[in-house]
C-alpha cells in the first residue's frame, strides 16, 4: 500500500517540511493561494535535521519581504540577503563577507528592533576588545548599515534603525620612498604581469581593480588617453576617470594583443594580491605595502612637486561636482592633466638617474630590444637604465613575439 504523506508540524514564514508518498526525500512545502493547492519542491535530503537547515536557509534567501516590522524581522535574514543579492557581486565581496560575519556572530538571533544604541555600543566595544582599530570598526559598521538601508529602500522592512559610526583618526596610507619604488620594480622585473601592473599603477594612480579590468579598447593612442572605466560599466562612488598616457607608460599599453593589458599568458587575472605580496617580500618591503600603495605614493609626489590639487583629484578620480558637464569635454584639451603627466615622467627620470637599472632581469631572457621613453624636466629621452643598461624593456605576455 502507498505510504501516507509525512508532514512535520511547524512552519517558517508559510513553508513547512513534507515528504511525498513512496519517497524518503524531504520537500519544501507551501500553499499556493492562486492555484488553491499545496506545492512541494525537493530539498534533496532524507535527513530531517539537514532538511530543516536547508528549509531555513531557503526561506532566508528567497522569501518575499514586504514592509516587515523591525520587531519581527531577524537581522540575520537581512544580512544574508544583502550578501547574496548585492555584496557578493562587488570587488570588495570578501571584506563584506568578513564584516557581515562579525555582525552575525555578535547579534545571533536578534531582530532588527534589537539594534538599540546600547547594543550597538556593546558591539563596538566587542570589536575593539578583539583588537580591531577604529578604522576597521567603522568599515564593519558601514557594511551592516548598508545592508539595513538597502532592505529599507527596497521596502523589505518598514524601518531601518540609525547605525552609529565611530570617530576615526587620519588614514594611515603607506607611501613608498624612491628607493622603495626602485626595489619594488626590480623585484617585479622577473614577473612580467606584475611589472606591467606596477608601472600602470605608478603612471595612472588607478585602483587595482580598474587596472586588472583594463582592455586595449580603453587605450586611446591617438589622443594619448586611458579610459579607466570600460564601455557599458556604470560609474560608482569609486569613480574611474580618463587619464593621460605618460611617455613612460606609452610602450607598455601600445599594441597589446590580449584581452587585458595585465594578463598571464593572455588570460585575465582575477586578483593581484598574492603576486603583489610576493614582489613586496622579494623587495624587502614591509607587509603594509599593498596594491594601493603606488596610488598613494604618486599622489603624494604630485603634490610635493607642485601639481595643482584639481589635477591630482582628476588623476585619483575624485570628481568635482560643479564641473560634471565640463569634464565630458575637458579630456580633449591638449593640456588635460598635463602637469600630472609631466611630473610622473620626471619622477621616473629621477629614478633612472639615481638608481640605474630597475626592471632588467639579469637571471633570464624576458627582455627584448625596444625602449621606454620618459620626459625629464627638460626634454624627452630614452629611459635607458630604468629598463635595462642596453635600452631594453621586459617582454610581457601582452607583447607580440
Amino acid at each position: 500500500m502507498p505510504r501516507k504523506r509525512d508532514e512535520r508540524p511547524g512552519a517558517i514564514a508559510g513553508y513547512w517540511l513534507s515528504r511525498r508518498p513512496n519517497s524518503d526525500q524531504w520537500c519544501r512545502t507551501w500553499f499556493d493561494r492562486r492555484a488553491r493547492q499545496t506545492r512541494r519542491a525537493s530539498l534533496g535530503t532524507s535527513n530531517l535535521q539537514e532538511a530543516e537547515l536547508r528549509l531555513a536557509q531557503w526561506v532566508v534567501e528567497n522569501r518575499e519581504l514586504r514592509n516587515e516590522r523591525p520587531q519581527d524581522m531577524p537581522l540575520a535574514t537581512i544580512l544574508v540577503r544583502y550578501y547574496k543579492e548585492h555584496a557578493s557581486k562587488l570587488p570588495s565581496a570578501e571584506q563584506a563577507r568578513f564584516a557581515l560575519a562579525k555582525w552575525s556572530d555578535f547579534f545571533g538571533e536578534a531582530v532588527i528592533a534589537d539594534l538599540t544604541p546600547k547594543r550597538q555600543e556593546s558591539f563596538v566595544a566587542h570589536l575593539r576588545e578583539a583588537g580591531a582599530s577604529d578604522g576597521y570598526v567603522s568599515r564593519v559598521l558601514s557594511v551592516g548599515r548598508a545592508a539595513l538601508n538597502r532592505a529599507w529602500k527596497r521596502q523589505e522592512i518598514a524601518a531601518a534603525p540609525f547605525i552609529f559610526d565611530v570617530e576615526k583618526g587620519l588614514p594611515r596610507e603607506r607611501r613608498l620612498s624612491p628607493a622603495e619604488v626602485a626595489a619594488l620594480l626590480r623585484a617585479a622585473a622577473t614577473v612580467p604581469h606584475l611589472l606591467t601592473f606596477a608601472m600602470i599603477a605608478l603612471n595612472t594612480l588607478a585602483r587595482p581593480e580598474a587596472i586588472l579590468d583594463l582592455t586595449p579598447f580603453q587605450i586611446d593612442i591617438e589622443n594619448r588617453l586611458i579610459h579607466l572605466n570600460p564601455p557599458g560599466r556604470k560609474q560608482t562612488t569609486k569613480y574611474r576617470p580618463v587619464v593621460p598616457i605618460t611617455e613612460t607608460l606609452l610602450p607598455i599599453v601600445s599594441n597589446v594583443k590580449a584581452d587585458r593589458i595585465v594578463n598571464w599568458h593572455g588570460k585575465p587575472i582575477a586578483s593581484i594580491k598574492k603576486g603583489f605580496c610576493t614582489i613586496v617580500q622579494r623587495a624587502g618591503l614591509s607587509a603594509d605595502v599593498s596594491p594601493y600603495t603606488p596610488r598613494h605614493t604618486i599622489a603624494t609626489e604630485l603634490r610635493k612637486r607642485g601639481v595643482p590639487a584639481w589635477e591630482v583629484a582628476g588623476m585619483l578620480g575624485h570628481k568635482a561636482g560643479s564641473y560634471r558637464t565640463t569634464e565630458i569635454y575637458a579630456k580633449f584639451d591638449p593640456s588635460y592633466l598635463g602637469g600630472a603627466a609631466r611630473v610622473i615622467d620626471g619622477y621616473f627620470a629621477d629614478l633612472r638617474s639615481e638608481f640605474g637599472d630597475l626592471t632588467e632581469d639579469h637571471s633570464s631572457t624576458v627582455v627584448r630590444s625596444t625602449c621606454v621613453r620618459v620626459v625629464n624636466c627638460h626634454s624627452t629621452k630614452v629611459l635607458g637604465k630604468l629598463v635595462g643598461a642596453r635600452g631594453i624593456e621586459p617582454l610581457t605576455p601582452t607583447m607580440s613575439t
